[in-house]
């Protein structure tokens, strides 16, 4: 249950007229999923606490008041999950280990953690394919069966629209597809076998070695991917890593971290709040402001001397305007009747002959939500540079989408011919350092272990 909110614990007055459909609901009107209608004017956090608590209660009385329908209901749906398959139903999903990674681990790990049985087995056969040693098996005769189907199967949301032909925006992200998200191969068995368990599993915890020299750019407009990329990055085995708030950035011309900090990151994050920040007057002037002119600056600075400067998802689009970059995103500012992917994952191409790149497959995914798409102009592409703010600049694509094939994979995509042949990763060089803009969140929520590489060989020194 999630709950309108006020200004952080500041009242707000709203009137009803003011009240915008939204989520694929309309506040104005009442109906099945929404009800009673809030007639507008004062919301404190108190309304906020007395409805969650209202909730909670309500679903307690309903709960005890029909206890015998839902124990029957549940009842009904757990022995139909558990039924024996009849022919030609799925039987199983089979998760394959992996050459190169150990992620098919951490999907099993995930599934584990959600109540969902899996079992790590010997080398196998059926159907006259042999699996090897260290195969994860689920199989969909059991509870949290159809959870894992959930988890497992890539989906293609509909095309839901309003009458204006306008996309009605879902409640949250479109897609889930974990093996697609942690670039695992999962198959479907539809003829049942057996296997035998092999215990016990390693160790599902993924290390991947990270260079120390880094800093995270901390807006005082609150990130939620900037709370993530500390996450990835505190999981791993070095942690050695600085937080820098606008007044930090703007105080890196004075040394003030040495000169071992190599590498900055700018999550996800529109561009007018990594710019301006909250407007002065509506926080303490402490909090106010933004990076400002003086915070681009030294970031400029910052590069031109050698650093690297990566930015995530909208923060490109920061780094783009601000800079002056030789790069266009063409889907900036364009209607969502023309181009709209509200959380979904995308098929993308890389150069493996690049060390951002280095070790990955041809193809890869990316997790785009509101995501830019790059052309580059065409003087700054490869070794011919183009002079921006008096430095030269080139630009370099490390990942596209495919020309001829449609980008999506799972999930919803309105105008994905728009970005055919565009690109989702792309490297600008100025002075002795460079900048790396991502066209997506290759980190997200801290589960695209398909695109962790891609992440972590950005903020790599080299």
């Amino acid at each position: 249950q999630e709950t309108a909110s006020a200004r952080l614990a500041t009242p707000i007055t709203i009137k009803f007229d003011q009240l915008q459909s939204r989520e694929g609901y309309d506040p104005q009107k009442e109906s099945a999923n929404f009800g009673p209608l809030w007639r507008g004017g004062e919301w404190h956090i108190r309304d906020i606490t007395n409805t969650m608590t209202s909730v909670a209660f309500f679903l307690l009385k309903n709960a005890a008041q029909n206890r015998e329908h839902w124990l029957q209901r549940f009842y009904e749906i757990e022995k139909e999950a558990v039924r024996p398959r009849k022919t030609g139903e799925l039987f199983a999903y089979v998760i394959l280990p992996s050459k190169t990674n150990m992620n098919h681990w951490a999907l099993g790990s995930i599934l584990s953690r959600g109540g969902v049985e899996v079992f790590s087995v010997g080398a196998f056969t059926v159907g006259g394919k042999t699996y090897s040693a260290e195969t994860i098996v689920v199989p969909v005769r059991q509870p949290y069966g159809s959870f894992a189907k959930a988890l497992l199967e890539a989906r293609q949301y509909p095309d839901l629209r309003n009458q204006a032909g306008e996309p009605i925006p879902p409640y949250d992200v479109t897609a889930h597809a974990l093996p697609l998200l942690m670039g695992v191969e999962v198959e479907k068995v539809f003829v049942p076998f057996r296997f035998r368990e092999k215990l016990p599993h390693p160790s599902l915890d993924i290390k991947i070695i990270r260079p120390p020299d880094i800093a995270i750019y901390r807006s005082h407009v609150p990130s939620m991917d900037e709370g993530w990329s500390r996450f990835v990055l505190e999981r791993q085995d070095s942690t050695d890593f600085v937080s820098l708030d606008d007044k930090g950035i703007q105080r890196l011309s004075q040394k003030k971290y040495g000169p071992s900090l190599k590498t900055i990151i700018i999550p996800d994050q529109a561009r007018a709040a990594i710019l301006n920040g909250h407007r002065k007057g509506s926080m303490p002037p402490e909090y106010t402001g933004g990076l400002g002119a003086e915070g681009v600056k030294a970031l400029r600075e910052f590069v031109e001397q050698g650093g690297t400067l990566v930015c995530l998802n909208r923060a490109s689009d920061f780094a783009i305007e601000q800079f002056k970059l030789p790069v266009h995103d063409v889907v900036d500012g364009l209607p969502r009747t023309d181009f709209y992917v509200p959380g979904s994952i995308l098929r993308i191409e890389l150069d493996t002959n690049d060390p951002i790149a280095k070790e990955m497959p041809k193809e890869s995914i990316a997790w785009a939500e509101n995501s830019p798409v790059f052309e580059i102009i065409d003087s700054a592409r490869g070794s011919s540079p183009t002079v921006r703010e008096g430095v030269l600049a080139s630009a370099r694509v490390i990942a596209w989408y495919p020309r001829d094939r449609d980008p999506l994979l799972s999930g919803w995509l309105l105008g994905g011919d728009r970005i055919k042949g565009k690109a989702a990763l792309v490297e600008i060089t100025i002075g002795k350092g460079r900048i790396i803009l991502f066209g997506f969140r290759p980190q997200y929520r801290g589960q695209s272990l398909a695109t962790y590489p891609l992440f972590f060989n950005a903020i790599a020194n080299r």
